[in-house]
């Protein structure tokens, strides 16, 4: 998949770390491997490797379990600063939904 940035990043800047965490965002309650989550995002697997580690030691995404030797991560939603981001993420959803209902108004 090639490497796609939503809304959160047009707003938080494209860095590896808002991608992932962008996408996390969008697949909460699932979790992935780093494989996974570098052919999803379109990122190099050794920037999703350093990347994802990095978010594992500040404690945003929790390991889960392994899988065929790999290690799968999820969105840790136990911690204040990914309910924060959770929170805005849901509220650029909203916003989405707005602007697309605007829209499907003036064309009907």
């Amino acid at each position: 998949m090639e490497n796609t940035c939503g809304e959160f990043c047009e707003i938080f800047g494209i860095t590896p770390r808002n991608v992932i965490i962008e996408f996390f965002l969008e697949m909460r309650g699932l979790d992935f491997s780093i494989g996974d989550v570098a052919k999803e995002t379109g990122l190099n697997r050794a920037t999703t490797y350093n990347t994802i580690e990095e978010l594992e030691k500040a404690k945003y995404l929790t390991p889960t379990r392994k899988v065929s030797g790999s290690q799968l991560y999820i969105l840790n939603t136990d911690k204040e600063e990914v309910k924060v981001l959770i929170n805005t993420f849901n509220m650029i959803l909203k916003s989405i939904a707005e602007k697309y209902k605007e829209k499907q108004k003036i064309v009907a």
